[in-house]
């Protein structure tokens, strides 16, 4: 595999290839950036997996009656020694979420493909 930027790991694969057609176009090359060149010009970073499956995922539909009905309970709930739980009645319906995952993935971009319909 090949380095560069304060060892961030290009991919063995298709990327490369396109990421050399790109530096080739200003006559550079990845081994630039290995150099005094990449000292100047070097910034830290990552390569982001395009999809990523959230482990722990669970999903759970409760019913409840007022608009601000708390529905989870919170940290500070916690360290009060608060026991909090849903009573799952009413005429509203919410889904509850629980998920992780790892840094450099973000929540709002997993909600946004969940909610996604095809009418917007």
């Amino acid at each position: 595999k090949q380095w560069y930027q304060r060892r961030v790991r290009v991919p063995d694969n298709c990327c490369t290839g396109f990421l050399n057609e790109i530096l080739e176009e200003d006559d550079m090359s990845i081994e630039d950036f290995k150099g005094p060149l990449g000292k100047e010009f070097n910034v830290g970073g990552c390569y982001r997996n395009v999809l990523f499956k959230p482990s722990e995922f669970e999903a759970n539909i409760v019913k409840y009656s007022e608009e601000n009905e708390k529905l989870v309970s919170t940290n500070l709930d916690s360290v009060l020694g608060r026991e909090f739980s849903v009573k799952n009645e009413g005429s509203r319906t919410a889904l509850m979420l629980s998920f992780t995952l790892p840094r450099s993935c973000y929540a709002t971009m997993l909600l946004r493909e969940i909610m996604r319909s095809d009418d917007v």
